[in-house]
Formats: structure tokens, sequence, C-alpha cells
């Protein structure tokens, strides 16, 4: 049995090309825990790290010389789960893939243990293929000939989720997912957030959104409710849909596009509520919201359902209508919301509680069948030197 001093780690992502987001903080995590891993990626992009990452050693796949990889690499999916196949990662005793896309599908060694951290199985080839099929606006050919490729590669997914040994799903939501695609059992473990970015500060006269501006992630329903109402609006972001939805606003909506840090902070640290109308696996920008004492009003749905405790730390909305997210807003207006208890629940997405369990499921990578045997439904232990106990939900 190795020791925790004689083993080899190796670090798989989807890609490190298209910007920085939920998945890059999963990795970033497990940078700052093991800094001599290497990381595998199927298309990276160096200009997207932050300065104290560009050093860091990436391994990147044979997609990474074909024509304009960087900025098209989405093009090249039907290749990639060959890519990561061709990966040789033999040598290595542990590998973590953090995965939404194809991560998992590597070969591992057969005695070597795989744990991987699943944002999402792949949305556009499951059950949001029609969603994403009628958001790109795909011609009744393209969409056959997609449905064709997406075939073959959710034959493929299925078949290499056999190659993992323990996943690690970043919601409950995830984990029906997996089981209901994969049909594996999923250790819950929530995504880092920097709950110490954000505080309480006054509370202004307007609510907040902050996100990509895509169709799913329900932006046009937001507009749609705050045009109704005449309340205060400023959303954060850019996207495909800014100036559709910067044309539909009226004018008690501020759309800001992308704004620095500072001005990030200081807009949700004063903002009256925060509005997640999409459906989301996660949505860490909810858990930041909360860090920063402000309830959330979110869809009764997805990562929303781990993250907000109705009437406690926000609303959830049953209905993605109109009439739904505004009756919500007004509840949330007459709630006299407790600022602390709100950001006292924010804690348990701390990053630094997540490095510990990664750390500890990781180390105890060899031993993690025989706990979750001789736990059950539970996986419950101590980090030396923490009072806390730390339970990872099976």
């Amino acid at each position: 049995m190795l020791t925790n001093n004689d083993y080899k780690l190796a670090i798989i992502s989807d890609q490190l090309a298209g910007g920085i987001g939920g998945a890059e903080s999963v990795l970033f995590a497990l940078y700052e825990l093991f800094p001599d891993a290497p990381t595998y990626t199927t298309v990276y992009n160096q200009a997207i790290m932050p300065d104290k990452y560009k050093d860091k050693e990436i391994i990147s796949s044979y997609i990474q010389n074909l024509p304009l990889s960087k900025k098209l690499y989405k093009a090249y999916f039907p290749l990639m789960p060959s890519a990561v196949e061709y990966f040789d990662l033999q040598k290595y005793d542990i590998l973590f893939s953090s995965h939404h896309c194809v991560a998992k599908g590597i070969i591992p060694r057969p005695d070597a243990v795989h744990l991987c951290y699943c944002h999402s199985p792949a949305r556009y080839i499951w059950d949001m293929f029609w969603t994403y099929a009628e958001l790109n606006n795909l011609s009744p050919l393209k969409k056959i000939v997609t449905s064709i490729i997406s075939n073959y590669i959710r034959m493929w997914d299925v078949t290499s989720s056999c190659r993992v040994d323990h996943y690690l799903a970043n919601s409950s939501y995830t984990a029906k997912r997996i089981k209901k695609f994969y049909n594996r059992e999923s250790l819950i473990l929530h995504p880092p957030v920097d709950i110490n970015k954000f505080k309480n500060e006054e509370t202004d006269d307007y609510y907040l959104m902050v996100g990509r501006l895509v169709a799913y992630k329900g932006f046009e329903l937001a507009v749609e409710a705050f045009n109704e109402s005449g309340k205060k609006l400023i959303i954060v972001g850019k996207g495909a849909e800014y100036y559709k939805l910067k044309e539909k606003a009226n004018s008690n909506i501020v759309m800001t596009g992308k704004v620095s840090d500072e001005d990030l902070v200081k807009f949700m640290n004063n903002c009256k509520g925060f509005v997640f109308p999409g459906k989301e696996d996660f949505g860490i920008v909810m858990a930041e919201a909360q860090s920063a004492g402000k309830p959330v009003i979110a869809f009764k749905a997805g990562g929303a359902l781990d993250i907000v405790k109705d009437n406690e730390t926000g609303v959830l909305f049953e209905q993605q209508s109109v009439q739904s997210l505004n009756e919500a807003i007004n509840k949330s207006e007459s709630i006299n919301w407790d600022a602390d208890l709100i950001r006292n629940h924010s804690k348990q997405f701390d990053s630094n509680l997540f490095k510990e369990k990664v750390n500890f499921l990781i180390n105890n990578a060899f031993e993690l069948e025989e706990l979750i045997k001789n736990n059950g439904k539970e996986l419950i232990y101590s980090i030396p030197n923490n009072e806390n106990r730390v339970q990872v939900n099976l």
C-alpha cells in the first residue's frame, strides 16, 4: 500500500481555454494543495491563467496543434474523447479529473485510483441537448448531424464512466444526474467559494444579477419581471444576449457590462438582494451573494436547493415566470433579513473547507472504498487540528 508521500498524482481538466469559472476555481484549489502535480487538458491557452499559475506544468492534447484550437476549441468536441484517451497516465497512482465534458474518460492504470469531480454530465449531449440546439438556432440538417455526433459521444460517455472509482458531485442536483446517466453514486462536495471577498455593507435600493449573459441563465425573465415591477436591477456581465437584453430593458434596469473586481464587490456588498432565475448545477455566485449577507431570490431547482434556505437565507420561487419571480421579490421585501445568519450559512462553502476535504479524500484515496463501506450513506471524518467535523454525504 502506498503512503501519502509515495503516490504520484495527476490532475485532468477538460479545457483551459475559454475563461475562468467554477471548474477553474476547483483546479486552482488543487494547485495550492498539490503544487507539483501536472495538469493534462485538451486545449490550453496560457493567456487566461492568473499570473501565479502561468508556470504550472500543463500538458495539452494533440488538439492543441490543430488550426485555431485556442479560439475554436468547442468545434473540436467530437475529437476530445480520443484526445483524453491518448494521454499516457500509466505512471500515476492517483488521478483527479475535473469533469464537465470529457476529462473523466482518461484511461487509468488498473491499480490506480481515479477521483472525478463532476461539475455536470455534459448537458449539451444529455438532457439539455434540445435546449442548446434551440439556443444556437440549428437548422434541421445541423440538428440531425449534431444528434448523430451526440449519440456517439453519449455511448462513449457512459462507457468511460466506469473508469472512475469515486465520483464527487458539486451539488445534490448533479449527484442525481450522475445517478441517472451513469448509474453511479456520488459524494457531494460543494465547490470552493471565496467567502471573504464580500461583506455586508449598506443596503441600497437595487437588486443584482451577475454572470454570462446567455439565454438559459434566465436574464431575459428577470428583465421582463423588472420591466413590469419598475424596481431597480443592476446586471453585471457580458455575453451573447447583452445587446438583446439592453434593447429590451427599461430605464430602471442598468446593464454595466464587464466591471472590475472592485466594482463587483461594491455592487454585491450594497445590493438589496441577489436574483438568480436560472437553473444551474451549483451556482457559485449565489453562495458569494450570501457571503455578503444578501438574500438570494432563486428558481427552486438545481444547485439553488443546496445553497438557499427558503425564507432564511433567501426566497425560492416555483415557476420560471414573471409573476412567480415578482411574487418572490415582493415576499423578500416583507422579510427582515438577518445578514449575519445569511453569511454564517455561506461558510459551509468556504474554499479552505473545500481544500481540507479534497486533501483528505486524495490522501485517503486507497482507503475510500472501505471508509464508505463502513460508514454507509455518510462518510464522516475529522480533520487534524480542526475542531469541526467535516461531512461528505453519499
